[in-house]
């Protein structure tokens, strides 16, 4: 069993989202993106390239974006020339502001992804099961069923090839229209499996009667460490959402950002971001 138990990874990157959403401090997100960074990599079902690319990329847009959307700021760096609902006068707090917003970004989007990569999917539907057992059942049927039609899609563009039609070849509009032609194929496919699963269900006596549920499966010790590692992090969130603190003012003159107090919070979201990421990978 390589995933891990839902509830200790949803405990661990619920308290840090929030906490990236509740905090503006610059510092304190650092230490919460570089965290999800690790958790996200580490994940055995670690998220695609295109996950980290579209969280990085998303992240710089906000980073440019930003500067020509606000108009706040008493440091200027740049005096751009005038444009009709753009703000050219980029200022030090604008890019702050901007790279603010971007850590938040990163951090949020790199958490979800590695949490879904970390969690075992099949404790996960079974313990949805248990409020929504229809949306759950169809969930993982698609969930198993998606790869099926992955290599059946993979099977008739080879046979096409065979039969002379150029799927993989020509101009985008040339594409398209070979690979059209598969639709109908694909999705007859698609549902004569479906059939087969509902009578394969029905064969088995899914409706019948009173639902069974699997077992609940202990949780191992680094589950156990993860689950007080989470509640620390809740706890601190929790601190952090009632005092408001580590404050920090971007406008209209951005502060010095280190502080005692700051560098004990950030400290203690570095520490629990890099012992969750050790339980993570924790294999026993």
């Amino acid at each position: 069993m390589t995933g891990r138990a839902p509830s200790a990874v949803a405990l661990v990157v619920v308290a840090a989202v929030v906490a990236a959403f509740s905090s503006g401090h610059p510092l304190v997100l650092a230490a919460i993106a570089a965290g999800a960074v690790a958790i996200a990599w580490t994940a055995p079902n670690r998220p695609g390239r295109w996950i980290f690319t579209a969280a990085l990329v998303s992240g710089a847009g906000v980073l440019v974006l930003t500067p020509l959307v606000a108009a706040q700021g008493d440091l200027i760096l740049l005096q751009g020339p005038s444009i009709p609902l753009l703000d050219t006068e980029i200022t030090a707090e604008e890019l702050i502001a901007g790279g603010i917003s971007a850590l938040r970004l990163v951090a949020v989007t790199l958490l979800i992804s590695g949490a879904l990569g970390h969690m075992d999917t099949d404790r996960l539907q079974a313990a949805v099961a248990r409020i929504a057992p229809r949306s759950a059942l169809t969930v993982a049927l698609s969930v198993r069923l998606l790869p099926a039609l992955e290599r059946d899609a993979r099977a008739m563009s080879e046979t096409a090839r065979l039969r002379g039609v150029g799927v993989g070849s020509g101009s985008w509009m040339e594409r398209t229209r070979a690979g059209a032609q598969l639709v109908t194929p694909l999705v007859g496919s698609s549902l004569e499996r479906g059939m087969d699963v509902a009578e394969a269900m029905a064969a088995r006596g899914y409706g019948g009667g009173t639902p069974t549920r699997p077992r609940r499966i202990a949780l191992s010790p680094s589950e156990r460490a993860l689950v007080a590692i989470g509640t620390a992090a809740a706890a601190l969130t929790l601190v952090m959402v009632v005092t408001g603190s580590p404050a920090y003012e971007v406008y209209p003159v951005a502060g010095s950002p280190l502080t005692a107090g700051t560098a004990l919070v950030t400290g203690a979201w570095a520490a629990l971001m890099a012992t969750a990421t050790a339980a993570l990978k924790w294999r026993r």
